[in-house]
């Protein structure tokens, strides 16, 4: 049997495995994050993304202090590879899209994305809905300018990977 323990992220509300989330707990009214994961109260769950942390600090309902926050955005920043400078080494090869029309056309053959943090919530709906019928792993990283950096344009919202392989190194 196997018993890996599953929770369910507070934000977005999908399902990962505990080790894969932060842990908010709640002692005396107050939420506070639990690194350690040791702290005897009733725990609510997190995703180790931006995404998440960014509309958990808006949520009214789970107050945490700054420093919570913070701690929780530099883990998320540290287990991150840094994108940008393997895009910038691959940004003449034909395994990059980029853009949402040009990822569209090319979705068949795209195996990870790139999604820019500060793009409209509902072009975001849009591609994680589009990414999770095609199967494809996508992760919010950069903003809209340092994306378009990489191809001498002002903004890119979106970053495709057509190669398995470069997807593979990527995400693991």
């Amino acid at each position: 049997m196997n018993n890996i323990p599953i929770r369910t992220c507070l934000v977005c509300r999908e399902k990962h495995e505990k080790k894969d989330l932060f842990r908010i707990a709640e002692v005396d009214g107050k939420y506070q994050y639990d690194s350690t994961q040791t702290i005897q109260a009733r725990g609510t769950y997190v995703c180790k993304s931006h995404e998440c942390l960014k509309r958990l600090a808006k949520n009214k309902k789970i107050n945490l202090s700054n420093e919570d926050l913070y701690k929780m955005a530099t883990t998320v920043k540290k287990a991150q590879k840094d994108y940008l400078s393997i895009l910038n080494t691959m940004k003449n090869s034909e395994f990059l899209s980029f853009g949402i029309n040009m990822v569209r056309e090319d979705i068949k053959k795209i195996h990870f994305l790139i999604i820019a943090e500060d793009i409209s919530e509902k072009n975001d709906k849009r591609i994680t809905r589009l990414a999770r019928e095609h199967n494809i792993k996508y992760i919010h990283y950069g903003s809209k300018m340092q994306l378009g950096a990489i191809f001498d344009k002002p903004e890119v919202n979106l970053i495709g990977i057509k190669s398995k392989k470069v997807a593979r190194g990527m995400t693991e």
